[in-house]
């Protein structure tokens, strides 16, 4: 049986085509080691790859056929050919070369890589973080050399890498416009002040066979035309910003568009938003963040219409209702949640926030403990949960650009292989992959969401304390120190469904109770003294509990829903 050494090549920047590592290079190379080692030479070409680009079809090609056993010899110039990072060496020692007994050579004289010892893989180790350090130090010196550039180049038509904006084309590092798809921009700019419509430009592009850039098989989508009409680029004038030093450089570049031509779409465009915006309604909701379902723990969603009588006067409906039904709807599954109705957004406010005042009124543990110990430590929360704002907004701008790329790669993807590019099964299984990492990431940036929304409400419980600690009249503050407020008590308020008879008998729903979760033991809290006497000889405070339980409340549950049951079970 033949037995090949697989040799994978690969060129990851334009000076390395020319420093004696070229692709034909290499592939010569792997052609002697394969003859020396008695071996039937077989080329794997990964081509111009960079090592930012996480997907390269031709390594997970490789990595498929280890999986099946027909590959069982691997030879390459340097392990950097194959990753750069040492945690990526490791897994790909460990998930491909021990697990199925492949081989790995390097280098001209096609030295095997040996993994017998603790100090071969010791060896490994270390020469696979030697690797990625230098790799690191040339990308800073690179990025450091890009930033001199733009010094030295801002104002002038200069460029540095990337691809070109639509309309241009990069050449020697120079964007200079590109005619044909110019004469397009100005179309897109002129047709849309004609339309005022997003589609209406995407039609007329995609019926002339004009292809974007990197719409899924050409075809163009009104997020991109948007951005487009707003990027000031085509004015001539190119901004970079460059994060690590904090600072923006302009750049010159041919002109596309006039500038009194896009400042007449940039009002268009706002004007055509604001009125996309106007149907729906923005409101505040005061609760809207504590309550949750008793019958589901799904959270409540809150909601404003706007209605019309019959003498054609408007009015708001403003209700509270379990997000259950909107989930399993959409999911199209049958909805299981006993809570129902809704509540009356106005009622459900004046009733917990009167209970929770009153609570707050008779809580000793509030006026004589509380308030000294966290006016005390005031100075030192905040500075401690300001560092750790910084730390978490730091880590959801890194997952944003995870997810952002991540996106990105699955889009080339499907792209290439709609288009025949590249192998449907292994796209198929690499997308796979990348879904399951874009679930992880989302689920990771929504925890740290949470985490920022729950140092501000530590931060806001401070704040409570300085400015409420001895003002109890809430009712006649503004909405935002109303929720600041209850920010500072109230965890959680838990919505239950109370339940009884219609006319005919039947079990419905007829109304709500609530539980309400504070965040300290201040319900039923009380003073006792030692001696009720002699009260000068002390006392000390019983904490009392966290949870306050209302009992059915009236007027808070929409009974619009309820005489409509009513009334057709009466007939």
């Amino acid at each position: 049986m033949t037995e090949y050494l697989d040799c994978y090549t690969r060129v990851s920047t334009a000076e390395q085509k020319s420093d004696g590592n070229s692709l034909t290079v290499q592939s010569d190379i792997g052609q002697r080691v394969a003859e020396k080692l008695g071996l039937k030479f077989r080329h794997r070409d990964e081509g111009a790859r960079s090592s930012t680009i996480q997907y390269r079809e031709v390594l997970e090609t490789l990595k498929s056929d280890i999986e099946r056993g027909t590959v069982k010899n691997i030879w390459c110039l340097e392990r950097s050919r194959l990753f750069r990072e040492s945690t990526v060496a490791l897994l790909f020692r460990r998930d491909y070369l021990e697990k199925f007994g492949v081989r790995l050579f390097e280098g001209e004289a096609g030295t095997e890589v040996k993994f017998d010892s603790a100090n071969d893989m010791l060896i490994y180790d270390i020469l696979s973080r030697v690797q990625e350090y230098d790799n690191q130090t040339r990308a800073e010196r690179s990025q450091r050399g890009k930033i001199e550039r733009l010094r030295r180049g801002a104002g002038t038509n200069v460029f540095l890498g990337g691809t070109a904006l639509f309309g241009y084309k990069s050449v020697d590092k120079h964007w200079h416009i590109n005619e044909e798809e110019a004469d397009w921009v100005r179309k897109i700019f002129d047709h849309y002040e004609e339309t005022l419509s997003l589609r209406a430009v995407k039609t007329l592009l995609e019926n002339n066979g004009v292809e974007s850039r990197r719409g899924r098989f050409g075809l163009w989508n009104t997020a991109t035309l948007h951005n487009m009409l707003t990027n000031k680029t085509y004015t001539g004038i190119h901004e970079i910003y460059v994060k690590k030093i904090d600072q923006k450089f302009t750049l010159k570049v041919d002109k596309i568009i006039s500038v009194s031509q896009f400042n007449r779409v940039q009002k268009l465009v706002n004007r055509h938003n604001s009125r996309k915006n106007q149907g729906n309604q923005k409101h505040e909701s005061l609760l809207g963040e504590f309550l949750k379902c008793g019958s589901c723990s799904t959270k409540f969603g809150s909601e404003v219409k706007k209605r019309a009588r019959s003498d054609g006067t408007r009015f708001d409906t403003k209700k509270y209702f379990c997000m259950s039904k909107n989930y399993d709807w959409r999911d199209g599954h049958e909805r299981n949640c006993i809570n129902k109705k809704s509540l009356d957004m106005d009622a459900t406010d004046i009733a917990i926030s009167d209970r929770v005042k009153q609570v707050v009124s008779n809580s000793v543990l509030l006026k004589e403990q509380t308030k000294k110990e966290l006016l005390d430590k005031q100075s030192q929360v905040k500075a401690d949960v300001e560092a750790q704002r910084f730390r978490l907004e730091e880590k959801c701008q890194r997952i944003q650009r995870e997810i952002e790329n991540i996106e990105n790669q699955i889009v080339d993807l499907e792209v290439d292989a709609g288009l025949g590019k590249r192998d449907r099964n292994v796209v198929r299984k690499v997308i796979s992959r990348y879904e399951q990492a874009l679930e992880m990431q989302h689920k990771e940036y929504v925890s740290v969401e949470l985490e920022l929304e729950s140092l501000d409400e530590n931060l806001v419980w401070v704040d409570w304390v300085e400015k409420f600690s001895e003002q109890m009249n809430v009712s006649t503050r503004s909405f935002k120190q109303r929720r600041e407020f209850l920010r500072g008590l109230v965890d959680e308020i838990t919505v239950h469904t109370e339940m009884g008879e219609n006319r005919d008998g039947e079990i419905v729903q007829v109304g709500h109770s609530f539980d309400v979760i504070f965040k300290m033991q201040i319900v039923n809290d009380r003073l006792i003294y030692h001696d009720k006497d002699r009260k000068s000889d002390g006392y000390e405070i019983k904490n009392g509990k966290k949870r306050l339980s209302t009992g059915k409340i009236e007027g808070v549950t929409a009974l619009k829903g309820i005489r409509k049951t009513l009334k057709k079970k009466v007939g």
